[in-house]
């Protein structure tokens, strides 16, 4: 064979071997196509028939026209499969969005009962855990476990499949931390560590940042390195404070500013440009005529400067009404009764009933023109006894149950009255020991009490010198009213009152509010009953109640 027969062999096979490879040849005789592949995500790898075209995203070029099978496979999701005919010369976009898929991990250490924390968010259960759902691709584990080694590692969730690791959590060195701090109330947080703080927490040796804080003081950030041992660390606070300024009208309003000090509460007089100590405090303001205001504030170093305006009552004194229930009928009868000032307790009386001081009504309020009656009451609660009596044998929390009922049938505020509001409505402008005047002897007209017609019946009572008709209990309204117009505020049954029971006034408000700080279970009853002696009679008379009895029951008052 001579060397032209060769090389005519030779070229036949590389025509014939460039064909079936989709050389040159076939591209001249069909052309070529083009493909434009892109995933998400980004980075699967892309087969075109059977053959490695690399990763996306990309371009595939001298692609043989005609059907084509194109395959893109990524490790964290399901291949998808494409088949795909290209004409010659075409361009192809190709977009392919994976479905999602999930797998599981399962989590051990050594030693067990570490907690997890993946991607963030804590895991429901500690180890050994495992958590399905997950969704596919690279994550971040980190397990805890107090004393030991903190372990941080990236593991790999495929679809469908179960990934396992292990931690080996080596113990590490611990000391203990305690905080002294000033105040002793304040609050210590380890900041950026996994561990809450107590005193003599036990934590691995190394650096924390601790934050104190308390109210009112400035809060201090430190750097605090625990050894092995005990360490303590004093923290000192320092108080901050900022001036307060109030513009208010009337000008004349009484104003009151509490706030909570190092020993308690504290409740001062306001004066222009005081100081108070960071943290939340309250202005309350007082004027006869006008509403109460109050505010709830926070101080800080700046300063707060308030201008506030009281709301004046305009209210007919002497009004009497009804408040209509939803349920049908009326609530009981009540009378307006106006602001004022009058001197409650009585000198050389009780001792309970001293120090005598002046108390400022500043708003007038509405008070049951009568003791509440067992017809009243059965509004609320089928009570025995006679309708037109006072309701007896009633407890507070019997008292309170009809007062929210009142105030959620009618949309008004009912409650009792404070004790200062109580012998203000009872004495009407008067400052002897009765309404009506200082001798006892007149009082069977104006009320039901210890009297001949009693010492009768009981000949051990002590009685005042007169017979007012009744033995027990006597229907409301059967005896005159006072200058308010209120009846039975002598005798009948003993009122209870909102406050509770002081041996005397020291240290009681000002004014009309209820009374409440250092209470025990006793409450402050007034009035006096059927039964009770002259020397307990008169306007400023108190005495003391835990329970129901027979001779007990209660006058209504509503805020206007």
């Amino acid at each position: 064979m001579n060397r032209w027969t060769l090389l005519a062999v030779a070229l036949a096979v590389l025509v014939v071997a460039d064909w079936f490879s989709g050389g040159v040849g076939p591209r001249l005789v069909f052309g070529a196509a083009s493909l434009e592949i892109r995933t998400v995500p980004e980075g699967a790898v892309a087969m075109v028939n059977g053959e490695r075209a690399g990763t996306t995203p990309l371009t595939v070029s001298d692609v043989r026209p005609g059907p084509l099978v194109l395959r893109v496979e990524h490790p964290y999701h399901q291949p998808e499969l494409r088949r795909l005919t290209l004409g010659r010369g075409e361009r192809r976009n190709v977009e392919v969005a994976f479905a999602p898929a999930v797998g599981s991990l399962a989590i051990v250490t050594n030693p067990r009962g570490a907690d997890v924390v993946l991607d963030g968010e804590p895991a429901v259960d500690v180890t050994p855990v495992r958590i399905d759902g997950i969704p596919t691709g690279m994550h971040e584990v980190v397990v805890s476990l107090h004393g030991r080694e903190r372990k941080t590692a990236r593991v790999e969730v495929f679809p469908g499949a179960r990934t396992d690791r292990t931690f080996e959590l080596e113990r590490v060195p611990m000391g203990t931390l305690s905080v002294q701090t000033v105040p002793g109330s304040a609050a210590v947080t380890l900041v950026d560590a996994p561990a809450k703080y107590r005193p003599g927490a036990e934590l691995p040796v190394g650096d924390y940042r601790v934050r104190v804080a308390a109210p009112g003081y400035g809060p201090q950030e430190r750097n605090v390195e625990v050894r092995q041992g005990r360490n303590v660390v004093d923290v000192t606070l320092a108080r901050v404070f900022g001036p307060l300024s109030i513009s208010i009208r009337p000008s004349g309003a009484r104003v009151r500013v509490t706030y909570r000090d190092v020993d308690g509460r504290r409740t001062l007089a306001y004066e222009d440009g005081m100081e108070l100590p960071a943290g939340a405090f309250s202005v309350r303001a007082t004027a006869v005529g006008y509403r109460n205001l109050e505010r709830n504030l926070t101080m800080d170093g700046d300063g707060v400067a308030l201008q506030l305006a009281m709301q004046r009552f305009e209210v007919t004194p002497g009004q009497r009404f009804r408040d209509r229930l939803r349920s049908g009928g009326e609530g009981p009868e009540l009378v307006v009764v106006p602001a004022g000032t009058f001197r409650m307790g009585r000198e050389g009386g009780a001792f309970n009933e001293g120090p005598a001081r002046e108390v400022r009504v500043t708003q007038p309020f509405a008070i049951g023109v009568y003791e509440a009656t067992v017809a009243d009451f059965r509004r609320h609660d089928p009570w025995p006894g006679e309708p037109g009596l006072p309701v007896r044998n009633v407890s507070l929390r019997d008292v309170q149950g009809y007062l929210a009922f009142l105030s959620g049938e009618t949309g008004y505020r009912y409650r009792l009255p404070t004790e200062a509001e109580w012998e203000y409505a009872a004495r009407a402008g008067g400052s002897e020991d009765f309404y009506f005047g200082g001798d006892v002897g007149g009082i069977c007209r104006h009320g039901n009490v210890g009297d001949l017609a009693m010492r009768e019946r009981f000949r051990q009572y002590d009685a005042v010198d007169c017979d007012d008709g009744f033995v027990r209990v006597a229907p409301v309204g059967s005896f005159a009213p006072n200058a308010f117009g209120l009846h039975d505020v002598f005798g009948n049954v003993e009122e209870w009152v909102a406050d509770c029971w002081h041996p005397s006034y020291a240290g009681a408000p000002g004014d009309a509010r209820q009374w409440t700080e250092g209470c025990y279970s006793s409450r402050v009853v007034r009035g006096g009953a059927f039964d009770t002696p002259p020397g307990d009679l008169r306007a400023s008379a108190r005495n003391m109640g835990s329970a129901p009895t027979d001779s007990r029951g209660f006058r209504v008052v509503r805020e206007l």
